[in-house]
């Protein structure tokens, strides 16, 4: 937002010819929370130009499109060569004599065009840097004088700031706001402006128009005020001047008032031409199928939903709620008659419109971070005798004002041994008070020496005690905060068992070399369809956007859209993970259910965290990751977790969207708490992706829910290991896990480990529909050495036991 500080000393008193008032204001608003971002005096380099008076505007004799114009800059008579449309005798227009410079180094000097000489160049907005119109020149008001300073009455000679203004203070997003902020951090009264009606006779508003809210959660207040008799024309120079000053090109003397208005209290205004709207009535609804498309301002056909808010007159909408108007209400050169509305609109409404129709406004820009309820009647009196003045014609007397539900300051407890306790300072409740007091709040003392705060209704980002201590941090000034540790000794943190293992989790995928990621929970139904986890998601009523028209039932549809978006900008590894919740339809219960996951994707060459010593190149290419690689981290990540060793079981056709041939469902104990695997090619060629996927997906609620083992510490033993090494051949339907039973039961308390790292098929070699498990076996005794005499006896009950229970072979 554009700040000129000639306009902000309207509302508190500023000595302008200070010039160190811009840099000390600069230091104000920053204190006050707004950050700078620019400060920059306006026309710089253009003290040269004057004002001059066209006397006379020929045309050319020898172009069509040019005008020999006589002009009298207050020190004599002089010939301009100009092709503005608009140029007439009688004007007050900006001459540029020659030797001035312009923006964009254009030096203007005397010249001949087409066989006339010009000396100088009467100017538009665009010449002079201060706006896009070159459709004509500028003109000034006619009293401006012959020979004066042309930059003053363009509001080139003023300091303008450039601010960022953060969303919750939707307050600051005016000179009325930001006003608001320097008076209470320099302690200058403010002194907003003030004005007196001048109703004309007889004529009543609520005789000329009617209001009607069918809608008032979205619209809980609509005021409306009417002029007649109003004469189009150009605003006052004044006018244009702050306009221009705050980046606003100057239109007409209406549409200049509003604009004006709304950027001195930071009210949205519209302006209907009375005579236009059928019923000369107002009525404030939901978009209907049968009112079909509408035609914006700026001729763009817009189609609406369902959950728009229109403002209509008595058959048709005529404006987009909050956000602009319609051509079919749009004021005119011949308007005379004008309906001023100033409405205030909930800000969720304008939110969710201006996104799908994807059109941002000013107004929109406003109502969607809150502006102040109270101020909807205050704008419209203004804007309405400010018409009058740049306009003439009758306001008529009162207003409709639907209100059917007034603003309530909130009201908020506050301890003062609080502030000091947070702030690290000792400031005491009288001090308090005042600081709160400064920034418009009511403070009363109850019982405790607490506070109960009343906040006024335009500050919409405080609700609770911390707000206002931040409020009084603001006031005391961020630079005056000692650099205190806190007194007070921190326990250690014990976080829920459920933030605990999530915190875990992430700490171990984040060490095995996985990146995390943060998507939104709004996917689109077709994604969720092609990994075949639609079922009956959570439909949103008013939808970002046509790709985010569902709650997502899964994490995978986002990992899949973050790995083709990556892969697509030259990426080749992927190791991504994301935590979030998923949402399900929930009948029995208003809310839908949602569940807390873990989902994670890999794809391209293994991770140097999980290979500590990487596979051997295939001529010139890395071995793709495998599945072991992901079965590896979540094996690690259970661990960290202390969870039951994971097991993996067929997955059959529950793995949606996985392969089931590379599939596996995750056990830990006996409970089932996810799946493993390869996605599908099919899925892969939608988001396409041309290399194998691989993923899984846990509910992290249900590992919560399992009972951890109890941690047993063991002595270090001295005696040595017996190593052996068992291959036998079994059918392919015979599972590891049936084949591990057989060799733990076996083994008994002597087997410290087993475990398989070789799966070996050969038609050949092994035979048809059959395979080879390899398993590597460690023998020992806590309190002697094992002879090989009984590891051997063991060993080989243990082939016995497959040979007879399985039916399989010892694979020599």
């Amino acid at each position: 937002m554009l700040l000129s500080v000639e306009w902000l000393a309207d509302y508190i008193d500023l000595d302008l010819s200070d010039q160190s008032l811009p840099e000390r204001l600069a230091n104000a608003i920053l204190m006050s929370g707004i950050e700078v971002e620019l400060l920059k005096r306006s026309g710089a380099g253009l003290e040269s130009l004057v004002v001059a008076e066209v006397l006379s505007a020929d045309k050319h004799p020898s172009a069509d499109k040019l005008k020999l114009c006589r002009v009298n800059d207050g020190a004599g008579e002089r010939q301009i060569v100009c092709g503005a449309p608009n140029v007439a005798a009688g004007q007050k227009v900006v001459l540029a004599p020659p030797g001035v410079t312009l923006p964009g180094e254009m030096e203007i000097r005397a010249v001949r065009i087409r066989g006339e000489e010009s000396q100088g160049m009467l100017c538009s907005e665009r010449e002079l840097g201060i706006g896009d119109d070159h459709s004509g020149i500028i003109v000034l008001d006619a009293e401006c004088s012959n020979g004066d300073p042309a930059a003053p009455l363009m509001g080139l000679d003023d300091a303008i700031f450039e601010v960022s203004i953060t969303p919750n203070r939707g307050d600051c997003l005016s000179i009325l706001g930001v006003a608001r902020e320097v008076s209470a951090i320099l302690g200058i009264p403010l002194t907003p402006p003030r004005w007196e009606v001048a109703e004309g006779p007889g004529e009543r508003t609520e005789a000329l128009c009617g209001v009607e809210i069918l809608d008032q959660d979205k619209c809980p207040r609509y005021a409306a005020r009417v002029v007649r008799g109003v004469r189009m024309g150009s605003s006052p120079t004044w006018m244009q001047r702050r306009l221009r000053a705050a980046g606003m090109r100057p239109i007409n003397n209406v549409v200049d008032v509003t604009n004006y208005v709304m950027l001195s209290l930071g009210q949205p205004l519209h302006a209907f031409d009375l005579t236009t709207l059928e019923g000369r009535r107002i009525v404030v609804r939901r978009w209907r199928p049968e009112d079909g498309p509408f035609t914006t301002l700026d001729g763009q056909e817009r189609k609406m939903v369902e959950d728009d808010l229109m403002i209509c007159d008595a058959g048709r909408p005529v404006a987009i709620g909050g956000i602009m108007g319609g051509v079919n209400t749009e004021i005119s050169d011949s308007t005379e008659e004008i309906l001023l509305e100033s409405a205030f609109f909930s800000p969720s409404t304008i939110r969710g419109t201006r996104r799908r129709l994807n059109i941002s406004t000013e107004a929109s820009y406003r109502f969607e971070r809150g502006v102040d309820p109270a101020g909807t009647r205050r704008a419209a009196d203004w804007a309405i005798e400010l018409i009058r003045q740049t306009g003439g014609g009758r306001i008529a007397g009162g207003a409709v004002d639907v209100h059917p539900a007034p603003a309530v300051p909130l009201t908020v407890r506050l301890r003062p041994e609080r502030v000091s306790k947070l702030l690290g300072m000792d400031i005491g409740p009288s001090e308090i008070r005042r600081e709160l007091e400064a920034l418009g709040m009511a403070v009363q003392e109850i019982e405790g020496g607490a506070f109960e705060v009343k906040v006024p209704v335009f500050r919409h980002d405080i609700d609770r005690e911390i707000d206002l201590i931040e409020e009084v941090a603001r006031r005391k000034g961020y630079d005056a905060l000692p650099s205190v540790l806190p007194a007070t000794s921190a326990p250690p943190e014990r976080l829920p068992r459920l933030a605990q293992l999530e915190k875990d989790a992430r700490e171990r995928m984040i060490s095995a070399g996985f990146c995390e990621v943060l998507n939104y929970s709004f996917v689109s139904r077709s994604d969720l369809e092609k990994l075949g986890a639609a079922g009956n998601p959570v439909s949103l009523r008013n939808p970002l956007s046509a790709d985010m028209d569902v709650m997502r039932t899964t994490l995978l549809a986002g990992l899949l859209a973050n790995t083709a978006m990556n892969l697509n900008r030259g990426a080749e590894d992927i190791r991504i993970f994301e935590v979030g919740r998923t949402f399900h339809e929930n009948p029995q219960e208003r809310l839908p259910k949602e569940v807390r996951r873990i989902a994670a994707l890999m794809s391209g060459a293994p991770s140097a965290a999980l290979w500590p010593d990487p596979p051997s190149p295939v001529g010139d290419e890395i071995l793709p990751a495998r599945l072991f690689d992901l079965k590896g981290a979540l094996e690690q990540m259970g661990q960290r977790l202390r969870l039951p060793e994971f097991q993996f079981r067929p997955a059959g056709d529950a793995s949606s969207g996985f392969d089931s041939n590379a599939a596996a469902a995750v056990f830990s104990g006996e409970s089932a708490v996810g799946t493993i695997g390869r996605l599908k090619d099919s899925i892969q060629e939608s988001w396409g992706i041309r290399q194998d996927i691989y993923a899984f997906e846990l509910d992290i609620e249900a590992l919560a829910g399992i009972e951890r083992p109890p941690v047993r510490l063991n002595d270090i033993t001295r005696f040595p290991a017996s190593l052996r090494d068992l291959a036998i051949v079994v059918k392919d339907e015979v599972t590891h896990d049936a084949v591990e039973e057989i060799i733990r039961r076996i083994g008994g308390d002597l087997l410290e480990s087993a475990r398989l790292f070789d799966i070996y098929r050969h038609p050949d070699q092994i035979g048809e529909g059959e395979k080879s498990l390899a398993y590597s076996l460690i023998y020992r005794h806590p309190e002697r050495t094992l002879n090989d005499e009984e590891v051997d006896e063991i060993f080989w009950k243990t082939v016995d036991c497959l040979e007879k229970g399985l039916g399989g072979r010892l694979r020599r």
